[in-house]
């Protein structure tokens, strides 16, 4: 049996593989962090647009309340598929293409979500 391997006659790990894995779960991780400043910053767009809008208080806070445990979900959602792309990314050997493409995303919603607040 080799030395690191569940099978006999199977491959040892490779030190590059293993270190790519690493890699990404630590830009998983970055992602995570970039999202959740994300969606606060759009729930604090969302908060005052509609606060200058004057609205009932009441609503306001049904808003405010409802769009935190939406957006929540979406980001555990978001945050469990990111995993599974990144680490199939690695076997596919497209680490550095695909975790740009995944950065994108919250890249296009901070730039509107400025856009916004700017306007």
């Amino acid at each position: 049996m080799d030395r690191g391997s569940t099978q006999p006659g199977s491959d040892p790990p490779r030190w590059g593989l293993i270190g790519q894995y690493i890699l990404a779960y630590i830009v998983w991780f970055a992602f995570c962090a970039l999202s959740f400043w994300t969606i606060w910053l759009v729930r604090t767009n969302l908060v005052e647009d509609i606060f200058f809008l004057r609205v009932n208080p009441w609503q306001l806070r049904a808003i405010d309340r409802w769009s935190i445990w939406l957006m929540g979900a979406g980001w555990l959602v978001g945050v469990f598929c990111a995993e599974g792309y990144l680490r199939s990314s690695v076997k596919k050997g497209r680490f550095l293409f695909n975790s740009g493409k995944l950065f994108l995303i919250p890249a296009i919603i901070i730039a509107l979500s400025f856009l916004v607040h700017a306007i």
